[in-house]
Order: structure tokens, then C-alpha cells, then sequence
């Protein structure tokens, strides 16, 4: 593979992470200039996942199709020895973003199956579409499986590029993806409900009396109230465990790390401070209260000795 376009998909990855990527592209800026490419490149290569899975303009199956060309670039990106020759018939996307994605998963010695979870992860929501029940899971064991794939295996990739030491970073760092995705899942409670598709486990719907139907129906009362109290309170405590995380991490990985734990578990108190009505309005963070967080990371990255 050549210099020159390895170098255009890096600085392609790092275009579309400053584009959408919002607050977290500029919280990278500090980085070393190897992890911050790296970290743009990992960020494109979860949007481009992503998006696959959320093309409601295609149908599930063609969704998936496009999954599996995409696992397939992976594939072949991820082999010893590859050409830029094999590129012949990628996605537009593949061509841009999988040769910098082979370069930072050798770099840093990411193992590669967490890049395919990922994919997996994505994968199954769409597999599940159309079933005879929107619940996705029975038991919150099968919704922290899910968990790990599409945000566990993220964090893990995450500390291979910004460098750990010790065994307990590996599980921080999936205590970390359980609660930033528990944390989505209670803010989206209602659009993935009116989208035919429940996270939340049948077991706790049953346990505080709580219906599909309610969740359709936007009905916020003391049971759905009691229902979120119950889910928020476990993302705390994985919360907690995550902040473990930081002191396993090398300096430069810190600030991020610290800044997502605002940024998330912000958002969880924001769901909290308004009583779980999540389905009148998006719940989210103010701008400014963005910008702050990804200033104060920025800053203690430029502080830090080169």
C-alpha cells in the first residue's frame, strides 16, 4: 500500500470525523499526531458501521448485504500483505477508510475481533427486524452481550490506541461501553419503541409492570418512572466501575476518557433531572456545557509533556 493513499484516508477519516463527529473530533486534537489519526480513523470506521445499519431508505436484507461487503473489506484489509489492487469492486466508503483501519489496527495492536463485534453488533439489530416481538432481550446477561458488541468492543479499541497497562483496563473498558449504551437506551426508550425495537429487558418490564404498549403510547407514570429509575441506577454502577478505567490509561488517553464520562453520564443525570420524560423531547446536553467538556480535555492534553 502506498504512502499517498494511506495518507489520503487518514486524512479523509480525519474530514468526516471533524464533520460529524461534533465535540469528541476537537477532545482528539490534543492527542500525538499517531493517535490522533488513529482515533479519527476508528471513529469513521464506527460512523460508516453505523450508518449501514441505519439506512431505513434500504430495506433490512439490503442493509445487511451491505454489512457483509463491509465485513468482507475488512476481511481482506486485515490480512497480511494486502494490495490496494483488492479494493477492485469496495464501497466508495471501504476505499477510503479501510486501508487507514488496517494501518492503526497494526499499529496498535488492536485484536481484530473487536473491530468485527462491531459489525456483529450492528448486524443483529437488523436481523431482529420485523420479528413477532420488538423486545430485543429476556434478561439484562443477553442485553450486556449486546452491549459489549456495539460499545464495549469500542472502548477496547480505544485503549489499545491510547495505550493502558493491566488486565483491569480491559474490563473497565467494557463496563464503560455498558454504560454509555445503557445511557442511549434510555434516552432513545421511545423512538427505538415507535421504531419496533425495545432494549430494555422483558424481565424488568415485567418487574415494574411496564407494556410495550406503554412505551408506544408514551405513557411516562410512576411505573415507567420506576422502570428508569431501576435502569439508571445500573448504568451507575457501571459508571463507577468505568472510572476505574483512568489511572489503568496512559496520560494522553485520560482527558478523553474523562471527557466521555462527562458527556454520558451528564446526559444520564439530564434524564434523571427531568424525571425520565424522555419522549416529548430529545434529551441532550447544552452546547456550551459540550464545548466546555471538550475544552477542559484539550487543554489538559497540551499540558501534558510530549
Amino acid at each position: 500500500m502506498s504512502r499517498t493513499l494511506l495518507d489520503d484516508c487518514y486524512d479523509h477519516c480525519i474530514r468526516l470525523t471533524k464533520r460529524t463527529a461534533g465535540n469528541f473530533y476537537y477532545s482528539f486534537c490534543g492527542l500525538p499526531a499517531p493517535q490522533f489519526r488513529a482515533m479519527c480513523a476508528l471513529y469513521a470506521f464506527m460512523r460508516v458501521t453505523d450508518d449501514w445499519g441505519d439506512d431505513t431508505t434500504r430495506a433490512p436484507a439490503q442493509r445487511i448485504a451491505d454489512l457483509d461487503d463491509w465485513q468482507q473489506a475488512l476481511t481482506f484489509a486485515l490480512r497480511p500483505g494486502w494490495s490496494a489492487a483488492e479494493m477492485n469492486g469496495w464501497s466508495e466508503a471501504a476505499r477510503t477508510i479501510m486501508p487507514a483501519m488496517s494501518d492503526v489496527t497494526e499499529r496498535f495492536a488492536i485484536p481484530q475481533e473487536h473491530l468485527f463485534a462491531v459489525v456483529r453488533g450492528v448486524r443483529s439489530d437488523l436481523e431482529t427486524s420485523g420479528a413477532s416481538s420488538p423486545i430485543r432481550f429476556q434478561t439484562f446477561a443477553e442485553l450486556a452481550d449486546y452491549c459489549y458488541l456495539v460499545a464495549g468492543a469500542v472502548g477496547l479499541c480505544c485503549i489499545h490506541i491510547w495505550g493502558f497497562h493491566g488486565s483491569e483496563a480491559v474490563r473497565r473498558a467494557i463496563d464503560c461501553g455498558t454504560a454509555f449504551q445503557l445511557t442511549n437506551i434510555l434516552r432513545d426508550v421511545g423512538e427505538d419503541a415507535a421504531a419496533g425495537r425495545v432494549y430494555l429487558p422483558a424481565d424488568d418490564l415485567q418487574r415494574f409492570g411496564v407494556t410495550v404498549e406503554d412505551l408506544i403510547a408514551q405513557r411516562c407514570d410512576d411505573r415507567f418512572r420506576a422502570l428508569m429509575a431501576f435502569e439508571a441506577g445500573r448504568a451507575k454502577s457501571f459508571y463507577a466501575l468505568a472510572e476505574q478505567l483512568l489511572p489503568c490509561l496512559e496520560p494522553h488517553g485520560r482527558p478523553i476518557m474523562k471527557a466521555m464520562l462527562q458527556l454520558y453520564g451528564g446526559l444520564l443525570s439530564e434524564i434523571e433531572r427531568r424525571q425520565f420524560e424522555v419522549f416529548r423531547q430529545h434529551v441532550s446536553l447544552p452546547r456550551w456545557r459540550k464545548l466546555w467538556i471538550a475544552a477542559d480535555a484539550l487543554i489538559h492534553q497540551k499540558l501534558l509533556p510530549k
